[in-house]
Protein backbone atom coordinates (compact mmCIF):
# COMPACT_ATOMS: atom_id res chain seq x y z
CA UNK A 1 0.00 0.00 0.00
CA UNK A 2 1.52 3.39 -0.89
CA UNK A 3 1.51 6.31 2.17
CA UNK A 4 -0.94 8.48 1.42
CA UNK A 5 1.64 11.63 0.96
CA UNK A 6 2.22 9.50 -1.93
CA UNK A 7 -1.04 9.43 -3.17
CA UNK A 8 -1.71 12.79 -3.06
CA UNK A 9 1.06 13.89 -5.46
CA UNK A 10 0.52 11.00 -7.31
CA UNK A 11 -3.39 12.56 -7.77
CA UNK A 12 -1.62 16.19 -8.44
CA UNK A 13 0.26 15.19 -11.30
CA UNK A 14 -2.26 13.54 -13.11
CA UNK A 15 -4.77 16.48 -12.05
CA UNK A 16 -2.00 18.69 -13.23
CA UNK A 17 -1.65 16.53 -16.26
CA UNK A 18 -5.23 16.15 -17.57
CA UNK A 19 -5.66 20.17 -16.94
CA UNK A 20 -2.62 20.88 -18.99
CA UNK A 21 -3.88 19.12 -21.81
CA UNK A 22 -7.44 20.48 -22.25
CA UNK A 23 -6.11 23.69 -23.45
CA UNK A 24 -3.91 21.55 -26.09
CA UNK A 25 -6.78 19.51 -26.93
CA UNK A 26 -8.85 22.55 -27.19
CA UNK A 27 -6.20 24.10 -29.97
CA UNK A 28 -5.99 21.13 -32.62
CA UNK A 29 -9.68 21.97 -33.73
CA UNK A 30 -10.69 20.71 -37.02
CA UNK A 31 -8.98 22.84 -40.00
CA UNK A 32 -11.37 25.59 -41.91
CA UNK A 33 -13.80 23.90 -44.30
CA UNK A 34 -11.89 24.84 -48.26
CA UNK A 35 -13.79 27.30 -49.80
CA UNK A 36 -16.26 25.79 -52.34
CA UNK A 37 -14.88 24.62 -55.75
CA UNK A 38 -15.04 27.44 -59.13
CA UNK A 39 -14.67 30.73 -59.28
CA UNK A 40 -16.48 32.92 -56.65
CA UNK A 41 -20.23 33.61 -58.08
CA UNK A 42 -20.95 37.44 -59.17
CA UNK A 43 -23.02 39.24 -57.76
CA UNK A 44 -25.92 40.30 -58.98
CA UNK A 45 -27.53 44.17 -59.75
CA UNK A 46 -27.91 45.87 -56.29
CA UNK A 47 -31.32 47.19 -55.32
CA UNK A 48 -29.62 50.73 -56.09
CA UNK A 49 -28.79 49.65 -59.87
CA UNK A 50 -31.96 48.20 -59.90
CA UNK A 51 -34.30 51.18 -59.14
CA UNK A 52 -31.79 53.19 -61.38
CA UNK A 53 -32.45 50.95 -64.27
CA UNK A 54 -35.93 51.21 -63.60
CA UNK A 55 -36.08 54.99 -63.77
CA UNK A 56 -34.18 55.32 -66.77
CA UNK A 57 -36.70 52.76 -68.56
CA UNK A 58 -39.60 54.99 -67.10
CA UNK A 59 -38.45 57.91 -68.13
CA UNK A 60 -38.27 55.98 -71.57
CA UNK A 61 -41.33 54.59 -71.22
CA UNK A 62 -43.32 58.56 -70.37
CA UNK A 63 -41.51 59.80 -73.15
CA UNK A 64 -43.15 57.67 -76.08
CA UNK A 65 -46.77 57.33 -74.15
CA UNK A 66 -46.84 53.75 -72.68
CA UNK A 67 -47.91 52.41 -69.46
CA UNK A 68 -45.33 49.54 -68.68
CA UNK A 69 -44.15 47.62 -65.72
CA UNK A 70 -40.41 46.56 -65.64
CA UNK A 71 -38.64 43.77 -63.35
CA UNK A 72 -35.12 43.00 -62.95
CA UNK A 73 -33.77 39.94 -61.95
CA UNK A 74 -30.77 38.21 -60.32
CA UNK A 75 -28.77 35.67 -62.59
CA UNK A 76 -31.39 33.04 -60.70
CA UNK A 77 -33.98 35.00 -61.68
CA UNK A 78 -35.00 36.20 -58.18
CA UNK A 79 -36.74 39.74 -58.01
CA UNK A 80 -34.23 42.23 -57.16
CA UNK A 81 -37.09 45.64 -58.08
CA UNK A 82 -39.80 46.09 -59.93
CA UNK A 83 -41.99 49.22 -61.13
CA UNK A 84 -45.67 49.61 -62.74
CA UNK A 85 -46.46 52.85 -63.84
CA UNK A 86 -49.59 54.18 -62.94
CA UNK A 87 -52.40 53.05 -65.47
CA UNK A 88 -50.38 49.59 -66.74
CA UNK A 89 -52.35 46.47 -66.17
CA UNK A 90 -51.81 44.61 -63.17
CA UNK A 91 -51.10 41.53 -64.64
CA UNK A 92 -47.82 43.28 -66.58
CA UNK A 93 -45.75 43.08 -63.52
CA UNK A 94 -45.79 39.34 -63.72
CA UNK A 95 -44.88 39.14 -67.53
CA UNK A 96 -42.17 42.00 -66.97
CA UNK A 97 -40.69 38.94 -64.73
CA UNK A 98 -41.46 36.19 -66.64
CA UNK A 99 -39.62 38.09 -68.94
CA UNK A 100 -36.56 38.98 -67.29
CA UNK A 101 -36.64 35.50 -65.38
CA UNK A 102 -35.81 34.03 -69.15
CA UNK A 103 -33.47 36.53 -70.07
CA UNK A 104 -30.91 35.60 -66.62
CA UNK A 105 -31.44 31.87 -67.07
CA UNK A 106 -30.43 31.38 -70.62
CA UNK A 107 -28.44 34.87 -71.21
CA UNK A 108 -29.93 36.17 -74.36
CA UNK A 109 -32.69 38.67 -74.96
CA UNK A 110 -35.82 37.08 -74.13
CA UNK A 111 -37.35 36.70 -77.73
CA UNK A 112 -34.91 34.54 -78.98
CA UNK A 113 -36.29 31.88 -76.46
CA UNK A 114 -39.79 31.88 -78.45
CA UNK A 115 -38.72 28.73 -80.09
CA UNK A 116 -37.17 26.90 -77.07
CA UNK A 117 -39.92 28.17 -75.42
CA UNK A 118 -42.47 25.58 -77.70
CA UNK A 119 -40.35 22.62 -76.78
CA UNK A 120 -41.28 20.03 -73.95
CA UNK A 121 -37.64 20.34 -72.21
CA UNK A 122 -38.94 24.35 -71.11
CA UNK A 123 -42.07 23.15 -70.97
CA UNK A 124 -41.34 21.60 -67.57
CA UNK A 125 -38.96 23.77 -66.87
CA UNK A 126 -41.82 26.26 -66.72
CA UNK A 127 -43.70 23.86 -64.71
CA UNK A 128 -41.05 23.57 -62.19
CA UNK A 129 -40.56 27.12 -62.28
CA UNK A 130 -44.04 27.26 -61.19
CA UNK A 131 -45.38 28.91 -65.09
CA UNK A 132 -43.71 32.27 -64.48
CA UNK A 133 -41.52 31.96 -67.00
CA UNK A 134 -42.29 34.13 -70.52
CA UNK A 135 -40.38 33.11 -73.60
CA UNK A 136 -41.43 36.19 -75.52
CA UNK A 137 -39.70 39.28 -76.59
CA UNK A 138 -39.31 42.20 -73.83
CA UNK A 139 -36.32 41.30 -71.92
CA UNK A 140 -32.44 41.49 -72.18
CA UNK A 141 -29.98 39.75 -70.17
CA UNK A 142 -27.77 42.06 -67.89
CA UNK A 143 -24.14 40.74 -68.46
CA UNK A 144 -20.55 41.91 -67.08
CA UNK A 145 -18.33 40.74 -69.64
CA UNK A 146 -19.21 36.98 -70.16
CA UNK A 147 -21.21 36.66 -66.85
CA UNK A 148 -24.62 37.25 -66.49
CA UNK A 149 -25.82 39.14 -63.83
CA UNK A 150 -29.10 39.12 -63.97
CA UNK A 151 -32.39 40.43 -66.70
CA UNK A 152 -34.44 43.45 -66.88
CA UNK A 153 -38.04 42.74 -68.83
CA UNK A 154 -40.66 45.06 -69.69
CA UNK A 155 -44.47 44.40 -70.31
CA UNK A 156 -47.40 46.30 -71.14
CA UNK A 157 -47.07 47.55 -74.87
CA UNK A 158 -46.20 45.91 -78.00
CA UNK A 159 -43.23 43.07 -77.80
CA UNK A 160 -41.01 45.70 -79.48
CA UNK A 161 -41.54 48.56 -77.72
CA UNK A 162 -41.33 46.65 -74.23
CA UNK A 163 -37.87 45.46 -75.36
CA UNK A 164 -36.37 48.89 -76.87
CA UNK A 165 -37.22 50.47 -72.87
CA UNK A 166 -35.55 47.06 -71.79
CA UNK A 167 -32.76 48.06 -73.42
CA UNK A 168 -32.81 51.41 -72.46
CA UNK A 169 -32.97 50.46 -68.65
CA UNK A 170 -30.01 48.32 -69.52
CA UNK A 171 -27.97 51.02 -70.97
CA UNK A 172 -27.83 52.46 -66.96
CA UNK A 173 -25.78 49.35 -65.92
CA UNK A 174 -23.09 50.09 -68.31
CA UNK A 175 -22.63 53.77 -67.42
Amino acid sequence: MMPTHYRALLFSVTLAACLLAIPVAAQQAAPPAAPPPGPPPIPGPTMSDALKALEVARAAATKQNLLLTCAVVDSRGDLVALSRMDGARFYTADIARGKAMVAALFGQPSGNMATFGAQPFFSNLNTAAQGRLYPIQGAVPIMKGTQVLGGIGCSGASSALDEETAKTGLSSFTN
